[in-house]
């Protein structure tokens, strides 16, 4: 009898033990997402100063910049390969050329030079005036023998100091982005009409001579 009085209160025992140990469990498994929540909110990640300065440069870079007439100057006498003086050179001989004083028209003409640059006809007769490869300049196409009056006469000088006007803007502009408006090599005064030609503005020179893809470079 004693025996069995002892054996029911070990097992009451060991019932408490049991029931305490899942009651514990219970509560560290409900208290796991509780006291999770809680760190992240107190816990805050450590900021890397260099990533937050990279990532501000990196932004930034890609900020609308505005490039002044100087620079885009200075970037054309480089990728030409011009000086000062040849440069003011083209430009007064463009200016000279471009009729009805148009943004167009002065766009056109040293389109016209441009293209010549990229003519294997006109660059191999440019070469015979100037030496090996003076074909590939816009300066000497502009000053060659023969092909503006304007150079011819002297008229151009009377623009090389023109840096105001709209032609002088789209001489800079077309030479900066080198996006061609024709592929005409010649063109003839306003008054001088040739079949088949082509005129950028009212009062603008006849454009014609289509560069045969043949003959670029």
């Amino acid at each position: 009898m004693n025996n069995l009085v002892e054996s029911g209160y070990d097992l009451r025992q060991w019932g408490n033990i049991v029931k305490y140990n899942i009651y514990r469990k219970n509560i560290v498994y409900l208290a796991l997402p509780l006291i999770y929540i809680i760190s992240m909110l107190i816990i805050r990640p450590v900021v890397n100063s260099e990533v937050v300065k990279y990532s501000y440069i990196n932004l930034d870079s890609y900020r609308t910049i505005a490039i002044t007439k100087e620079e885009k100057i200075k970037s054309i006498l480089e990728r030409y390969n011009l000086t000062k003086d040849e440069f003011k050179v083209v430009v007064a001989i463009v200016l000279s050329e471009a009729e009805g004083n148009s943004y167009e028209d002065a766009y056109a003409v040293i389109n016209t030079i441009y293209n010549r640059t990229h003519s294997k006809n006109w660059i191999r007769s440019v070469n015979g005036h100037f030496g090996k490869n003076k074909g590939y300049s816009l300066y000497y196409q502009a000053i060659s023998p023969n092909q503006f009056t304007v150079y011819k006469s002297g008229a151009y000088r009377k623009h090389l100091n023109n840096t105001t006007s709209i032609g002088y803007d789209a001489i800079i502009d077309f030479l900066y982005t080198e996006k061609t408006m024709h592929n005409y090599l010649s063109f003839r005064s306003h008054s001088i009409k040739i079949k088949n030609s082509e005129s950028f503005s009212s009062k603008g020179n006849n454009y014609f001579n289509v560069m045969k893809e043949e003959n670029r470079v």
